[in-house]
């Protein structure tokens, strides 16, 4: 069953202020269940993308400059995520026809530039893993799709057993990691998604953290994941110049925190740092972007902590107003105790703006920022390290300013997400001109 969904107005997916790879999809066309894969089909439907040139045609020809050949890709996603309709806006803008095989989304969403499907699998009476093939199967007979591409792993097996080709698997974070730096699971579903990872034509990951913590899972070798950062809008999050006078002397400096009030994300060691900031610098504001479990008893902790008077709780912020609301800020704190935090998102993205950060020394943050020349990194839940910090940069306004300037030349060069979605439509091409066996293990 299908369904369109327009791929720029759905961009910012969940709403609410966030930071890559930290949500899990609900639940998708990567709903997880257990069955023994004995009797799954092996062959696949009539499909394109083997890599081979179709009968009667000649061999297409993938250039990899500033145009490559119109391609069909097909996505295994959850669609309602915003990482899924960034990478399929930027698709259907590079001409290419796009596909997303995943959860109904509202009615609001549906439009005409990319088509979402649901695997159907009510007609099929079998085990989970026989019937969510049978599905698939029947959805690529339709679409012919030349690029099968899951985001986020799951136990969904079936283009294992269809054997289609080419196949790649993006790792988010959490399908690896779990929510405390290893996944817990049973065997099957782990059976079925090493089995993924393993026949997969590629593996991507979105830092090197994650990379050597999927190879771990799986057994892999060392080449059979890469890292292919998703970065952020450049042209969204940029410098905004400050009117009025320079913060520190006649205006406050203001501290932003812009994630989910969930408690791996660490805003309740921000709060116990305030005190300390507050006794060296009065005039400071704190600017809180998010919403979350959370938020009542971190409301409470600021009262009880005497900071409510300096403290904004802004709520959830359309990730689109997030650019609007981080301008005013002066210091970026990303204080996350998250074991499974792949990269930090947000922290590249307060850099683009030319905001310097502090951040927690955790997994795979390091990553995101270059420590003393765009963030000063602490250790997690150290509240006393995080207030040394934030006063060394309200004191050192040259610091700042040097950080300002290095961090938007830092992500330039490293994250700039169109460049980084090109190198994976140029992994499509290439391996549409020869599709790789691949190699397990």
């Amino acid at each position: 069953m299908s369904y369109t969904v327009r791929a720029a107005a759905a961009a910012d997916g969940r709403g609410g202020a966030y930071a890559s790879g930290d949500a899990v999809p609900a639940a998708g066309a990567a709903a997880v269940g257990g069955a023994s894969p004995a009797a799954v089909p092996s062959r696949s439907p009539q499909r394109r993308g083997t890599g081979r040139p179709r009968p009667g045609s000649q061999p297409r020809a993938f250039g990899l400059a500033n145009r490559v050949e119109t391609m069909k890709i097909c996505f295994l996603s959850d669609p309602r995520y915003l990482h899924t309709h960034r990478w399929a806006r930027f698709l259907t803008e590079r001409g290419h026809e796009v596909h997303i095989i995943g959860d109904p989304v509202a009615d609001h969403l549906r439009s005409a530039e990319v088509t979402i499907h649901f695997l159907d699998t009510a007609s099929f009476r079998r085990l989970w893993v026989v019937r969510t093939t049978l599905a698939l199967a029947r959805l690529l007979r339709e679409l012919r799709p030349d690029i099968l591409h899951m985001h986020y792993l799951t136990a969904l097996a079936a283009p294992v057993f269809l054997r289609f080709r080419p196949f790649l698997v993006s790792v988010w974070g959490a399908d690896i990691l779990g929510e405390k730096g290893l996944v817990v699971e049973g065997p099957k579903i782990r059976f079925l998604k090493t089995l993924v990872l393993r026949r997969a034509h590629a593996v991507l990951a979105t830092s090197h953290f994650l990379a050597a913590a999927t190879r771990r899972y799986a057994g892999l070798r060392a080449k059979r994941v890469s890292v292919y950062p998703w970065g952020v809008d450049l042209h969204q999050f940029q410098p905004v110049p400050r009117a009025g006078p320079s913060p520190g002397r006649h205006a406050p400096v203001v501290i932003g925190f812009v994630k989910h009030l969930e408690p791996q994300y660490g805003l309740e060691y921000l709060l116990r740092a305030i005190p300390g900031i507050r006794a060296r610098h009065p005039a400071i504001r704190v600017v809180i972007l998010g919403s979350g479990s959370l938020r009542a008893q971190l409301e409470h902790m600021a009262a009880s902590l005497s900071v409510s008077d300096v403290v904004s709780f802004c709520g959830e912020v359309p990730h689109d107003q997030v650019p609007r609301h981080m301008a005013e800020m002066d210091i970026f704190v990303m204080p996350s105790v998250y074991e499974a935090e792949t990269f930090g998102v947000a922290a590249v993205e307060a850099q683009a703006m030319g905001i310097p950060v502090v951040a927690t020394r955790i997994s795979g943050v390091p990553e995101a920022v270059l420590e003393n020349r765009t963030a000063l990194l602490v250790p997690p839940r150290d509240p006393d390290a995080l207030s040394q910090a934030v006063v060394r940069l309200i004191e050192d306004q040259e610091l700042r300013r040097s950080m300002s300037h290095e961090g938007r030349r830092f992500v330039e060069r490293c994250y700039d997400w169109r460049p980084n979605a090109g190198r994976v439509e140029a992994l499509y091409a290439r391996l549409l001109s020869r599709t790789p066996e691949t190699e397990g293990g």
